[in-house]
């Protein structure tokens, strides 16, 4: 029940069934600020202020039309690296690195910057700001005060340096879609009626790899270490998709995605989790578990191509030695599998298309986007 939905405007709701699913999601049904149980005072004084609320109206307008000129620029100019956006008075911006711990790293720089300018926006803690000025706030002012924090946040990510592969992937319009390019080898017909058993009974991805089947020696090793790393390992099905997922993720490799993450629901990886790895978040794993070490030792491997002393100290103690070493291999193999399927452009022909752009290419948004949408 949200004000205005249901009720008076100044009513509220407690959530009766489903709040554990949302506890262990990180995430609540909507964000709604309720004068349930408030005094008669407090109640006549809401009541009041939203009788009021009309003749604010030209003056969220004005700054509307002063926010958004400068956050437009803002945008522009990060090239993604910060996505911000809003209406009326309520404006926002997220670092946009795929990383939390980079995004973390963003906002104490962001906020230094802020404090030598000496402005404050509401710091959002996953890496950004938000802005709800006051409605009577001197127009000039308020204009440079926003310029300031607008610069800020440049400065900082101009510092971070973030290539576009360490960003969050982000729907574009139509009109941006990549044109289509040169038919890529897929390998030769020929050595794909008489070879192609070689890339059978693995993992759904390794078949679709059939450039691989041009090298016999090269189909015949990577057989063997796909087999160990999809079957022979340590760890469990369910286990070995979240290191696979997060692989996929981090190398934007659409049909890996594509056929893994319906492996992982068979596994029993729940939607909650699929949906965070898809948005490069931390799933809600519990803690000292092997899957929370698994996701921790997988991420920090695919993004600073090393493994911090911190998280290689929890993995020995989650998984072992062998662990250790059997996770980086699970990461290498299907790495090898992302950059194969991403180079030679490879489909999972089982793929549903939502459309078709020029030239008979997909233009459906990216896997993941789908899956980090499963649950808001």
């Amino acid at each position: 029940s949200i004000g205005g939905g249901a009720g008076h405007l100044l009513s509220g709701a407690i959530l009766l069934d489903g709040a554990s699913k949302l506890q262990v999601a990180s995430r609540t049904a909507f964000q709604s600020h309720t004068y349930a149980g408030s005094s008669a005072r407090a109640l006549a004084n809401g009541a009041a202020l939203l009788n009021e609320l009309d003749s604010w109206r030209p003056s969220v307008r004005a700054i509307e039309a002063e926010i958004a000129p400068i956050i437009a620029a803002l945008n522009k100019a990060c090239g993604g690296a910060m996505i911000a956006h809003g209406h009326g008075a309520l404006w926002g911006g997220l670092f946009a690195h795929a990383d939390p711990m980079a995004r973390t790293a963003a906002n104490l720089a962001f906020k230094r910057r802020c404090a030598a300018k000496r402005v404050l926006p509401y710091f959002v803690p996953v890496g950004g700001f938000m802005l709800t000025p006051r409605y009577d706030d001197d127009p000039e002012e308020f204009r440079a005060a926003l310029q300031d924090m607008a610069d800020c946040a440049l400065e900082t990510v101009e510092e971070m340096g973030w290539g576009d592969n360490q960003l969050l992937p982000v729907e574009g319009p139509a009109s941006a879609a990549p044109a289509p390019s040169a038919a890529r080898f897929k390998g030769h017909e020929a050595d794909a009626k008489s070879k192609g058993g070689d890339l059978d009974h693995l993992d759904a991805a390794t078949p679709l790899a059939t450039p691989w089947l041009a090298s016999s020696p090269l189909a015949s090793a990577a057989r063997g270490l796909g087999k160990v790393c999809w079957s022979e390992t340590s760890f469990s099905p369910r286990e070995a998709e979240i290191a696979i997922l997060a692989t996929a993720y981090a190398y934007r490799a659409g049909s890996e995605w594509t056929v893994h993450v319906v492996e992982a629901r068979k596994a029993g990886l729940i939607d909650e989790h699929i949906a965070a790895i898809a948005r490069g978040c931390a799933p809600a794993f519990a803690p000292g578990s092997k899957e929370r070490a698994i996701y921790a030792v997988a991420t920090d491997l695919l993004e600073h191509k090393r493994v911090s002393s911190a998280n290689y100290a929890a993995g020995v103690a989650s998984l072992g030695e062998t662990g250790m070493v059997e996770i980086v291999s699970i990461v290498g193999y299907y790495g090898y599998v992302a950059l194969t399927l991403n180079t030679f452009e490879i489909e999972d022909p089982h793929a549903p298309d939502v459309c078709v752009g020029e030239g008979g290419r997909s233009c459906a948004k990216s896997p993941w986007e789908a899956d980090a949408a499963l649950v808001g």
